[in-house]
């Protein structure tokens, strides 16, 4: 059953959001995530959808997901306080 890793978090500017992203693109597409969607809401809010097959390819990712944050929060491209993750099992789909 698939699973998802949902990380809320706040940025002054979703371009630099983008662009260091961007540079981690090789890095992120090794994870084993099936995708992973950058969403952002407006007025600096924003989140990331990473879908995993399982849990276990999920867990894998997790040191490289923290790093990606933690990077970005050192280079100053989101705020740290405003990192939310949230994970879950798909129980129904449409």
């Amino acid at each position: 059953m698939a699973v998802y890793r949902i990380t809320r978090f706040a940025a002054s500017d979703m371009d630099k959001v983008k662009e260091s992203t961007e540079k981690m693109r090789d890095l992120l597409a090794g994870i084993g995530a099936e995708f992973i969607d950058l969403v952002s809401y407006g007025n600096g809010k924003g989140v990331v959808i990473a879908r995993y097959p399982d849990q276990a390819k999920m867990d894998a990712a997790a040191d490289t997901a923290r790093k990606v944050f933690a990077d970005m929060i050192a280079a100053g491209v989101i705020d740290g306080d405003s990192v939310h993750p949230h994970t879950g099992e798909v129980f129904n789909s449409f």
